[in-house]
């Protein structure tokens, strides 16, 4: 007896409903990350009321340290802090990205210099920049110079190595393609190198852009009380938490909204990436 052959899909009955299924399952697990999010953004704000009404002293509540912060704003010390600080964050940050990539992808590319020098960076990555405050504050003084390198030194290495990995894990068979064509030295960096580096460098810059922030608020700490670092300082002194609380809530929000440009960034120069549904 021969088989029945199964009915054709001709677009409508259950294929028109899986199709509508489909879309509605894909909004439904993009929204449950933003839920879990608010959710968890709730409860946070909840046991921070929770925490300022039981021990006023220690701990303000969320509105008293908004007020606080409409405090600063106020009388203009919050918005020269944050130009002083973005400035130290962007100029540190920036030849943190440009060191960062640039060293990266040429230790990709000279196995010798690699093998010779991962030791060190790792050995470099593990001091806490904390400690050499005095040695950069004798060598450079208290100006932009010493505060920029603080910020370079806490962000620098976390773009390198994710930028060297990624340019080391470039498939072979890419490589022997473009060599096969023979493509140019210049070619192959184009083509193949800096495509498949994007994803892991911009990894590492999201990385380095919460450890500038770090070096920043330390570097304003330990040489010289100014920007957002020297407002935390000054409140700390105080023993104000509502400001304290505040500052450091803007500097979370702040940080936040970086790493979000950051992962846009990589999302336009690395479509090429498959994208799980």
């Amino acid at each position: 007896m021969m088989a029945t052959p199964p009915p054709e899909d001709t677009g409508t009955g259950t294929g028109t409903k899986t199709s509508g299924v489909r879309p509605r399952a894909r909004a439904a697990r993009r929204l449950i990350p933003l839920a879990v999010s608010a959710a968890g953004l709730v409860a946070g704000l909840g046991l921070w009321q929770w925490a300022g009404v039981r021990d006023p002293v220690l701990f303000a509540t969320p509105g008293r340290s908004l007020s606080a912060l409409a405090t600063l704003t106020e009388d203009g010390s919050l918005p020269s802090a944050l130009l002083s600080s973005g400035r130290l964050l962007v100029v540190g940050l920036a030849l943190a990205i440009v060191a960062g990539v640039g060293v990266g992808l040429l230790l990709s590319r000279a196995r010798l210099l690699r093998s010779s020098t991962d030791w060190l960076l790792f050995a470099l990555q593990s001091v806490p920049i904390v400690a050499l405050a005095p040695l950069i504050l004798s060598a450079f003084g208290f100006g932009l110079p010493a505060k920029t390198l603080v910020v370079f030194l806490t962000a620098v290495f976390p773009i390198l190595v994710n930028t060297a990995e990624g340019a080391h894990r470039v498939p072979t068979t890419l490589l022997e393609v473009a060599r096969t064509f023979r493509s140019s030295e210049w070619r192959i960096w184009k083509d193949v190198l800096l495509p498949h580096t994007v994803p892991y460098a911009m990894t590492g810059v999201r990385q380095g852009i919460a450890m500038a922030f770090v070096g920043t608020l330390a570097a304003e700490f330990f040489l010289n009380a100014s920007g957002v670092g020297g407002l935390l300082l000054a409140a700390s002194t105080r023993f104000d938490s509502a400001t304290v609380l505040g500052l450091t809530l803007l500097v979370s929000v702040l940080a936040v909204a970086l790493m979000g440009c950051g992962r846009a960034v990589e999302g336009y120069f690395a479509r090429w990436r498959e994208v799980r549904p």
